[in-house]
C-alpha cells in the first residue's frame, strides 16, 4: 500500500506534495499504533482483541477509501496507518507468545518475518502488473481488503490457552 499510495492520489489529480503529505500521514499513524500497542500489550492477556482491532483499522481504511477516495483520504489513510502500525509489532509478539522455549520463538519470529517481509515485498509488485493492465488500483486495494477479512478469521486462533499450551510443552 505505501508504494502505491502515492501515484494512485496523483493519478485522481493530487499534487506530488498532497500526495505525499497523505503519506506522511499514513506513516505517522503507523509510528504512534505501533508504539502505543508495543507499550499497552502487557495489560491483554488475550491478543485477539487488539488483533481484530488492528485488522478492522486496516480494513475500514480501504474500504473508506474505495468508497470515497477523495472526500475521505485523510481518515483513510490514518485507520490504514493505525493498522498496520499496530499489526507489526503485534505479529511478533504474537509469535513469541506461542513459543514454547526462546529458540522456538527465535526462530518462529524469524520464519514470521520472512513470510512477511515476502508478502510485502511481492503485494506493491502484483499491485503495479494489477495497476499496468488495468489502469486502476482499486483491485489491489479489494485484493487487500480480502486478505483483511482472511487474518481476522486466522486471528481468531491465537487463543490465550494455546499460548499456554505451547509454553508448557
Amino acid at each position: 500500500m505505501l508504494a502505491w499510495l502515492p501515484p494512485y492520489y496523483m493519478r485522481l489529480g493530487w499534487s506530488p506534495t498532497a500526495a505525499g503529505s497523505l503519506l506522511g500521514g499514513v506513516t505517522l499513524a503507523e509510528v504512534v499504533a505501533g508504539l502505543t500497542i508495543s507499550a499497552m500489550i502487557d495489560r491483554l492477556p488475550d491478543r485477539r482483541p487488539a488483533l481484530h482491532a488492528a485488522i478492522a483499522s486496516l480494513f475500514v481504511g480501504l474500504l473508506v477509501m474505495l468508497a470515497a477516495p477523495e472526500a475521505l483520504a485523510l481518515p483513510a489513510a490514518l485507520l490504514m496507518g493505525a493498522g498496520i502500525g499496530a499489526l507489526f509489532p503485534l505479529s511478533l509478539i504474537v509469535t513469541v507468545d506461542h513459543a514454547a522455549t526462546p529458540a522456538d520463538a527465535a526462530s518462529l519470529t524469524g520464519f514470521v518475518q520472512g513470510i512477511g517481509y515476502l508478502i510485502a515485498g511481492l503485494f506493491p509488485f502484483a499491485a503495479g502488473i494489477v495497476r499496468q493492465h488495468l489502469a486502476d488500483l482499486s483491485p489491489a486495494w479489494i485484493a487487500m481488503a480480502c486478505l483483511c477479512v482472511a487474518l481476522f478469521a486466522l486471528a481468531a486462533g491465537f487463543a490465550p490457552k494455546r499460548a499456554l499450551h505451547a509454553a508448557r510443552a
